[in-house]
């Protein structure tokens, strides 16, 4: 019986949908008009179009995985790993960057952020700032 509610010894997966959302639609339509135009000059632009549409789809690669709790096994679709421009694969990133900087960098202390602007009328004193 597969796992209905999640629980710590057995979460569900959600899959998401990313042919629903509208930048794979906008990639989609006009990734060629792209390429046509001349506008992309990296192969690695092309490259990251080209893995952000097979992001998510089970035709380019799965893994199966299995609940040994429970019994219940999915198909969990390969995913890009481009950055900023996958925001699934982003995001991801982002967080575990994030949790490895909150450990291995930062001091156990609390931290704060503080922003300091300095007027307009006073930034040609600070030749640092520039124009």
């Amino acid at each position: 019986m597969p796992c209905t509610e999640a629980t710590p010894e057995c979460p569900v997966y959600r899959p998401r949908s990313p042919r629903a959302s509208p930048l794979y639609r906008c990639v989609e339509d006009h990734a060629e008009e792209l390429r046509e135009a001349g506008h992309i000059h990296r192969r690695v632009e092309d490259e990251t179009l080209d893995r952000f549409l097979d992001c998510g789809d089970l035709h380019k690669g799965f893994a199966r995985v299995h609940c040994d709790q429970c019994g219940h096994e999915y198909l969990l679709p390969f995913s890009c790993k481009t950055r900023c421009f996958c925001p699934s694969c982003h995001q991801k990133r982002m967080l575990i960057y994030g949790e490895w900087v909150e450990e291995e960098v930062l001091a156990p202390v609390p931290h704060r952020q503080y922003v300091f602007t300095v007027p307009m009328v006073l930034r040609p004193h600070f030749p640092s700032l520039g124009p």
